[in-house]
């Protein structure tokens, strides 16, 4: 069997840790780039079209396999 073993820890002398950490460009995402969705509750009418669309699909393959 061949394996590689690759070390997990890295060091870092102290000159390449603060070239490294010296700028970071990224940005942050806040929630003004995101809004929250208002919570839908799950009525009984979003039950009775989920069985709605159920029923229709299941006549649908029944109609095409025979």
């Amino acid at each position: 069997m061949n394996t590689d073993a690759v070390h997990k820890v890295v060091r870092l002398d102290e000159n390449e840790l603060q070239e490294l950490t010296l700028e970071v460009k990224e940005t942050l995402a806040n929630g003004s780039l995101y809004p929250e969705k208002a919570k839908e509750n799950f009525t009984t009418l979003n039950m009775w079209n989920v069985l709605r669309q159920s029923r229709s699909a299941s006549a649908m393959i029944r109609k095409w396999s025979n």
